[in-house]
């Protein structure tokens, strides 16, 4: 049971590193986008979109890995 607590706490702690990585690259892009958008309100509001949409994704994310926390906790195999 040790053994498998460990895989998924390490399959969990490498998809949140992914997440991150992803969604700060979007981030990252959506302020570029913001930024280069020159007046342009169609490209301004593609970079605000992405910029909120890379945010929103994080949280998701975070908030999932905080469940599987409850649950891990909740069935007594640490957290």
């Amino acid at each position: 049971m040790e053994a498998i607590n460990t895989l998924f706490t390490n399959l969990l702690n490498l998809g949140l590193t992914v997440a991150v990585s992803v969604a700060g690259f979007f981030l990252m892009w959506g302020a570029f986008i913001y930024m280069s958008a020159a007046g342009s309100p169609r490209q301004a509001e593609q970079g605000k979109s992405a910029m909120f949409h890379a945010v929103a994704g994080l949280a998701l994310v975070l908030s999932a890995r905080v469940v599987a926390g409850m649950i891990q906790t909740a069935l007594g195999a640490g957290g």
